[in-house]
C-alpha cells in the first residue's frame, strides 16, 4: 500500500489545481477521477459553453458584414453538429493539455470509483491508497424539479444543452441564471424561437439591476421572450416535444426544455458520511475559512462546500486547502471575487451589486459610462454596453464594478485587481489608459464618480 501525502477526490478544477500546486511544493499526491479528467467546467461547463458562443458571435459577425464594407457572395449557414464538433475538439485539446501538467508534476492519477473508509485511506477500484491528507472536491451536478424528470432527449440540463445535433424550433427555458441566459442567446442567434421561465422578477436575478435590464433590452431584440413572476407548474412530454403547465391553465409547448435551475452538491454515496462529516442544509460540506472539515485530515473544496460555484474560485480553494496542510493561512475574501457571464453582450461582475453596496457601506457613490461613448467602440462595431463603478462616500473604495458589453468578462479584471490592491477612488481617477481601447470606459466611469467623465455629456449626471 503507497502512502501519499495528500489524496484528492475529484479532478476537476478544485482537485486538479489542488494536486498542481500541493505538487510544486513538493507533496506526493494521489488524485482519483471516475469519470473525465477537469471536471464540470472543462468537459460539461465553462469551456464548452464559451466554445459554442464564440460560434454564435462569429455567426452574428458574419450576418453584419455588410456594416464593415465586406460583401458575402451566398448565404450563411450554420451547422449545429460541426459547431458541437468544434467545441468537443477545444475540449479535448485542452484535456490533454492537463494530462500532460499532471504527467510532468509526477501525480499518480487514479481514474476509477473512490470509496473513503477512513481520512487517512480510500478504496480505488479494488486498491487500497492511505495519504496524510484528503481533500474532497466532488463538484456539483445539474439539479431538477420535482415533476421535471430529466431524460437527455426532451428534457435537457446544462450537461445535455451542448451537445445537441439539431437547432430546436422552440426551446424553452426553466430558470434565468446564467446558464440559461447564456444558451438562451446561443440558440437565439442561430434561428430557434426561445422562451425564458424565470420565478423571480428579472434575468439574471442575482446580478445588479441595471445589469438585468441591458439583458433584457437586448433579448427583447433578439426576439428572446422572458416571463418574470412566473412559476411552471408541471409538465408532459408530447409527440413533438413538451407542454409545461403554467398557472390559469395556460400551456407552452416547446420542442425541447432546458432545466437550469441550479446544481445540487455531490457529497454522497462515496464514504463520508459513515465519517461523521458535517454537512449543511443543502447536502454541501462545512469548510471552515482554511477547507478545514470538521473530521481533522479532511478538507473539502470547490462546489461541494457550496458558495459561489465558480470554476476560478474552486481553484482558490483547492490552493487554499493545500497552504492550510502546508501550515500556512490564506482565507479567501469572496466579496473581492471578479466573474463573468458569456451572454450576448458578455456581463463582468467584481464586488457588490447597489442595492448591496447601499445596505453594507450607507451612502455611496455611482460612476458610469456608456459604450456608444467610445471611440473604440464604434470602430469595432460593439456599442452595447455600460461600465457601472460603485465606491463608499466613507473611504472612498471600490465596492462593486458591472459591465455589459464586449469583453467586458476580460474588462472587470481590471477594476478587479486595483481594488483587490487597495486603490481608492483618488488614486483611480488620476490613472491614464491608453487610446483608442475599450478600457476608456473604464477610465471614464472612474472619472464619474468625481463628475469629471469629459466625454460624458453633463446632463447625464453620475448618481449618488
Amino acid at each position: 500500500m503507497k502512502m501519499f501525502d495528500l489524496i484528492i477526490v475529484g479532478a476537476g478544477t478544485a482537485g486538479y489545481v489542488a494536486a498542481l500546486y500541493a505538487a510544486r511544493h513538493n507533496l506526493s499526491v494521489a488524485l482519483i477521477e471516475k469519470d473525465k479528467l477537469g471536471g464540470v467546467c472543462l468537459n460539461r461547463g465553462c469551456i464548452p459553453s464559451k466554445a459554442l458562443i464564440a460560434s454564435a458571435e462569429t455567426y452574428e459577425k458574419i450576418k453584419r458584414a455588410a456594416e464593415f464594407g465586406i460583401k458575402i457572395d451566398g448565404k450563411a449557414i450554420p451547422d449545429l453538429p460541426a459547431i458541437v464538433e468544434r467545441k468537443n475538439r477545444v475540449v479535448e485539446t485542452v484535456r490533454r493539455g492537463l494530462e500532460s501538467l499532471i504527467k510532468a508534476n509526477k501525480i499518480a492519477l487514479f481514474e476509477s470509483e473512490a470509496t473513503v473508509l477512513a481520512p487517512g485511506t480510500v478504496k480505488v477500484g479494488e486498491n487500497l491508497i492511505e495519504g496524510k491528507g484528503l481533500l474532497v472536491a466532488t463538484g456539483s451536478s445539474p439539479a431538477s424539479l420535482s415533476g421535471f424528470t430529466l431524460d437527455g432527449q426532451k428534457v435537457l440540463s446544462t450537461d445535455h444543452i451542448l451537445d445537441l445535433k439539431e437547432l430546436p424550433k422552440h426551446l424553452i427555458v426553466l430558470g434565468a441564471g446564467p446558464a440559461g441566459c447564456e444558451m438562451a442567446f446561443f440558440y437565439a442567434a442561430f434561428g430557434s424561437r426561445v422562451t425564458i421561465l424565470e420565478i423571480l422578477p428579472r434575468a439574471l436575478p442575482q446580478e445588479d439591476a441595471d445589469v438585468s435590464r441591458i439583458i433584457e433590452r437586448e433579448m427583447r431584440k433578439r426576439d428572446i421572450q422572458l416571463r418574470t413572476g412566473i412559476r411552471a407548474e408541471g409538465m408532459e412530454k408530447v409527440e413533438n416535444g413538451v407542454q409545461v403547465h403554467l398557472p390559469g391553465g395556460e400551456m407552452l409547448q416547446g420542442d425541447l426544455l432546458f432545466v437550469s435551475v441550479g446544481r445540487i452538491f455531490n457529497s454522497g454515496d462515496f464514504g463520508l458520511e459513515k465519517l461523521g462529516i458535517s454537512l449543511g442544509k443543502k447536502g454541501e460540506i462545512i469548510v471552515d475559512q482554511q477547507m478545514r472539515t470538521n473530521v481533522p485530515g479532511i478538507y473539502a473544496a470547490g462546489d461541494v462546500i457550496g458558495g459561489l460555484l465558480l470554476a476560478h474560485v474552486a481553484s482558490e480553494e483547492g490552493k487554499t486547502a493545500v497552504d492550510s496542510i502546508l501550515g500556512k493561512r490564506k482565507p479567501i475574501n469572496y466579496e473581492r471575487i471578479p466573474w463573468g457571464i458569456f451572454t450576448m453582450p458578455e456581463v463582468g461582475r467584481f464586488g457588490l451589486t447597489e442595492v448591496e453596496a447601499r445596505e453594507k457601506y450607507g451612502e455611496v457613490k455611482i460612476g458610469r459610462f456608456a459604450y456608444r461613448s467610445l471611440g473604440k467602440a464604434h470602430a469595432i462595431g460593439e456599442i452595447v454596453g455600460e461600465v457601472k463603478i460603485i465606491s463608499s462616500v466613507e473611504n472612498g473604495k471600490i465596492v462593486g464594478a458591472h459591465i455589459v458589453g464586449a469583453f467586458a468578462a476580460d474588462l472587470v479584471q481590471e477594476i478587479s485587481l486595483v481594488a483587490q490592491a487597495g486603490a481608492r477612488e483618488e488614486e483611480l481617477v488620476q490613472a491614464v489608459f491608453a487610446h483608442p481601447t475599450l478600457s476608456e470606459a473604464v477610465m471614464e466611469a472612474l472619472q464619474d464618480l468625481k463628475g469629471l467623465s469629459l466625454h460624458k455629456l453633463p446632463s447625464a449626471g453620475t448618481s449618488g
